[in-house]
């Protein structure tokens, strides 16, 4: 889990996976090349490689660091760090601590999909992953977020179709990893104004032995314009004792 996208904001569906919210003011950093150019994505032959990846099991303690960038400057755009509180017998609580949102809890179902951050309820849980995954494997989801109270966008609902593409290897500051990649398009729209709907893009690769997504780009799109270009990388994992 990343919260790599689905943290609603006015008038758009944006990040969730344990832990990417607005994007706020430049955190540091200075431009440079692409972050996709920097992650050095290459593809690896499936031999050798385990056919499925079931879902991982949380331990608390669990602790993942995560840095938010813009795709196009390398900026900085935040930071967070996630970490498993609760094993529940149907997912998991995450204290999630955000750079410029601060602290938030999430709660998660078994497959890593997240149910509630902080004040937004997901109905049913965001279908970002569909244990196991294998390569080749497709599927379609859809999901209500509420903000509750509401306060800025009320309801936004999105339809979800997911495949996963093969492995890859990518390099992010927590090291170089052999993971496996999953592309989602979304389509969404807020069904109490005709015109608040948009589409996004994203791909993501998990990695088995961090538990976790590694590595995240999405793109969102609102009336035919970006409104955002970003991207997420793990910065470092510490496994629960």
């Amino acid at each position: 889990m990343s919260r790599s996208s689905n943290a609603p904001q006015p008038n758009r569906l944006r990040r969730n996976v344990l832990g990417v919210m607005a994007l706020g003011p430049l955190l540091g950093g200075c431009g440079g090349p692409s972050v996709l150019s920097q992650a050095d994505l290459q593809p690896v032959p499936a031999t050798g490689r385990p056919n499925a990846l079931a879902a991982p099991a949380l331990q608390v303690g669990d602790q993942w660091r995560f840095v938010l960038r813009s795709e196009l400057t390398g900026l900085v755009v935040d930071r967070y760090r996630a970490e498993v509180t609760a094993v529940r017998p149907d997912g998991y609580t995450v204290a999630e601590t955000w750079q410029i949102a601060g602290a938030v809890t999430a709660l998660y179902d078994r497959n890593l999909n997240p149910l509630r951050s902080g004040k937004v309820v997901y109905e049913p849980a965001y279908p970002r992953f569909s244990f196991p995954l294998a390569i080749g494997k497709t599927w379609r989801g859809q999901t209500v977020a509420r903000e509750l109270p509401r306060r800025q966008f009320g309801v936004v609902r999105e339809d979800l179709r997911a495949n996963v593409h093969g492995w890859e290897r990518v390099t992010v500051p927590a090291g170089i990893f052999t993971a496996l990649r999953v592309d989602i398009a979304i389509d969404w729209q807020n069904p109490e104004n005709a015109q608040s709907r948009g589409s996004s893009m994203e791909s993501f690769w998990y990695a088995a032995d961090v538990r976790n997504i590694v590595f995240h780009h999405r793109i969102d799109f609102e009336n035919r314009q970006v409104t955002n270009n970003s991207v997420t990388q793990l910065e470092s994992f510490r496994p629960g004792s």
